[in-house]
């Protein structure tokens, strides 16, 4: 039997799914009450709290966590008023107890109207489940065009090693830990933030190391183009590079997520409308 103790306490619920609780729930389905004050295993407490719910569909789950649809999953629910045998409902949890079944802990749950074929319901959870993933989706990128100073659309025309000047900020010493700095030139094919730039050319520094402190960091090659959310360099020490035979302002675009494929344009800029 393993036990975890989930991560946060529970969340509050309301009419609708906070994007919080979608957000922090590790495992989420869409199930009907079968049975009230029971577990599905006995290495679970039975109280008032607990339900057994058969799963109609599962909407996210760990990959080591084996939940299938028609499986019997215990739920230890916040208010158990809410539940009869029968509801269907999108369960939002946090793992609680794994051993010949699983069981969890509730951080919220939406109750399909009207009730219906559990199949249907599953269906209508999947949509509104992925619904829910791209407002928190949307809301991320909101905060990424917020907290860049560009973002810019274009395409990337020479790749080239960098290295660290002795006279930059943060002295340079070679770790395991070392990014590995390059340079990308980027031309820039459309402006969404920022002021025009001279020749509508740019400096991006970006980390060639595969080192775990640097793995989500995206890497640039030649002639690639998508959307750029970019800061200036303030991790290299350097802040300044040279372009054309002058000194220009150096960004960064250091987090995952800070290019995006071009795919995207459409829904960064309707995003800057708002």
């Amino acid at each position: 039997m393993t036990l975890f103790t989930p991560a946060a306490a529970a969340l509050p619920q309301g009419t609708q799914i906070q994007g919080a609780v979608v957000k922090q729930a590790t495992i989420v389905f869409a199930g009907t009450v079968s049975q009230l004050g029971a577990t599905s295993f006995a290495d679970v407490p039975k109280s008032a709290q607990t339900i057994v719910v058969r799963v109609d569909s599962v909407l996210k789950k760990p990959s080591a966590v084996s939940l299938k649809k028609g499986d019997s999953v215990t739920v230890e629910v916040k208010d158990p008023s809410a539940f009869h045998e029968g509801t269907q409902a999108t369960f939002y949890t946090d793992g609680w107890i794994f051993g010949s079944g699983v069981a969890v802990r509730e951080l919220g749950h939406e109750v399909k109207p009207g009730g219906g074929k559990a199949r249907a319901g599953g269906s209508a959870a999947e949509r509104s489940f992925a619904q829910m993933q791209q407002q928190i989706s949307d809301q991320e990128l909101r905060d990424r065009i917020a907290s860049a100073d560009f973002v810019v659309a274009g395409r990337i025309t020479d790749v080239h090693p960098w290295k660290v000047p002795k006279s930059a900020a943060v002295p340079y010493r070679v770790t395991e830990h070392s990014p590995d700095w390059h340079e990308a030139v980027l031309q820039i094919q459309s402006t969404l933030k920022g002021a025009k730039v001279k020749k509508n050319r740019m400096v991006v520094r970006f980390p060639g190391s595969r080192d775990v402190a640097w793995a989500n960091s995206p890497r640039f090659e030649k002639h690639q183009q998508g959307i750029f959310f970019l800061k200036k360099d303030q991790v290299s020490g350097a802040p300044t590079a040279e372009l054309g035979g002058s000194q220009v302002d150096a960004y960064t675009c250091l987090r995952q997520g800070d290019w995006l494929p071009m795919g995207e344009l459409a829904r960064v800029r309707s995003l800057l409308k708002k």
